[in-house]
């Protein structure tokens, strides 16, 4: 079994102009107690009076001090930025980055913004998977399938979400079947699951890369942690534009 963790950044709605990115991070489940285990270590450095499950990475509230964040200094949380951010291209840190930005300003027509980014994260999840399984079946291993764990933001957002992408699921898409994705995402609250903070940041991160007009003190931090993210985009043929990364248009 594949776990792929997702989360966005931005709104897809039209009256936020920002940029709206969907991210995921997919391992296999061999390596899910490790990877959960490492953030915990991260946890404990920066915070060794809380337990661990009071402590969570959301990139916008330790931008904005907010929360725990709120009387931090900048050289902290930025120290707190560097080890997530080192920890996710850790050559041994066993993750697949897969995302899709939808730059609004540049469509040409208005499109549901959310279910075309989740449309095309969907086909490549899957077109990764589809490459893993024909590696295990060379091996004569049976083929494993992707299930999906989103960031819940309560029963009645989460409810429009999931008609909006069973159909999908379930019939595939123009472009790709889905056969190796796992119908239902599970939907669950970030705050008690360490990928999935691991993968706001990582949001975070893409959409803050391709803002309009990024020029500040912090954009040196975000532009190495940018490089930082490349390194696990899935790729394929030495690309990860279109295959780890999809801009659209």
């Amino acid at each position: 079994m594949f776990l792929s963790y997702l989360d966005a950044s931005g709104r897809p709605e039209y009256t936020e102009p920002e940029n709206y990115c969907l991210a995921s991070v997919t391992t296999s489940e061999r390596n899910w107690q490790v990877l959960e285990n490492k953030i915990k270590q991260i946890k404990f450095k920066h915070f060794p009076s809380l337990p661990d499950t009071e402590v969570e990475f959301h990139a916008k509230e330790m931008m904005n001090h907010e929360g725990i964040y709120k009387h931090l200094d900048w050289t902290i949380i930025y120290s707190i930025f560097d080890d997530i951010f080192n920890y996710v291209s850790d050559p041994e840190t066993e993750i697949v980055i897969i995302s899709t930005l939808i730059m609004k300003q540049n469509l040409r027509k208005k499109v549901d913004v959310e279910t075309w980014a989740y449309r095309m994260l969907f086909e490549r999840l899957n077109a990764y998977l589809e490459r893993r399984n024909e590696q295990l079946l060379q091996a004569q291993f049976p083929p494993e399938y992707g299930i999906m764990i989103t960031d819940s933001e309560g029963p009645k957002k989460d409810q429009n979400l999931r008609q909006k992408l069973f159909g999908m699921l379930r019939n595939g898409t123009l472009y790709s079947r889905l056969d190796y994705l796992i119908e239902d995402p599970l939907f669950t609250d970030s705050k008690w699951r360490n990928l999935s903070q691991l993968v706001d940041c990582i949001a975070f991160c893409i959409r803050r890369q391709f803002r309009s007009n990024p020029n500040n003190h912090h954009k040196p931090h975000w532009d190495k942690y940018y490089k930082q993210v490349i390194t696990k985009f899935d790729t394929v043929n030495g690309n990860y534009r279109g295959y780890g990364l999809k801009i659209f248009p």
